[in-house]
C-alpha cells in the first residue's frame, strides 16, 4: 500500500513538474497582430497627427522591445509588450481617423480646421 501511494505521488509530481517546465510560448500571433496594427495606423496617417504620432512611436518601440524579449526567451513579458503595442497602435489609428473626420467636416462647413 505504501509503495502504491509513493508511486502515485511521484507520478503526480512528474506531471506538475512537466507542466511547470513547459514555459510560456512565444507570442507570435500577438506580435503579428501588433505589427499589423502599427501598419494600419501608419496607413491612416497617424504619423502626420502629433498626438497620434506619439502613440504610433510607442507602439513601434514596444514591438521592438517585444522582439528583443522573445529572442531573450522572456516570452511572457514579450506577450504583454505586444498587447501594449497593439493597443497603442489602435489608439494612434483612432486619433488619426478622428482628426481626418474633423478636417473633412470643417472643410464641408467652410471652417478652417485646427489639428489636435
Amino acid at each position: 500500500m505504501m509503495k502504491k501511494k509513493t508511486l502515485c505521488f511521484l507520478g503526480a509530481t512528474a506531471v506538475v513538474a512537466s507542466v511547470g517546465c513547459a514555459g510560456y510560448p512565444a507570442p507570435t500571433d500577438h506580435l503579428a497582430s501588433s505589427m499589423a496594427a502599427v501598419r494600419a495606423a501608419q496607413e491612416t496617417g497617424a504619423g502626420n497627427v502629433p498626438k497620434a504620432q506619439l502613440y504610433l512611436k510607442l507602439a513601434e518601440e514596444e514591438n521592438a522591445q517585444a522582439k528583443g524579449l522573445i529572442s531573450d526567451g522572456n516570452n511572457e513579458r514579450a506577450d504583454y509588450m505586444t498587447l501594449r503595442a497593439y493597443n497603442d497602435a489602435t489608439l494612434a489609428m483612432a486619433i488619426a481617423k478622428q482628426n481626418a473626420a474633423r478636417a473633412q467636416a470643417a472643410q464641408a462647413s467652410g471652417v478652417n480646421p485646427t489639428p489636435r
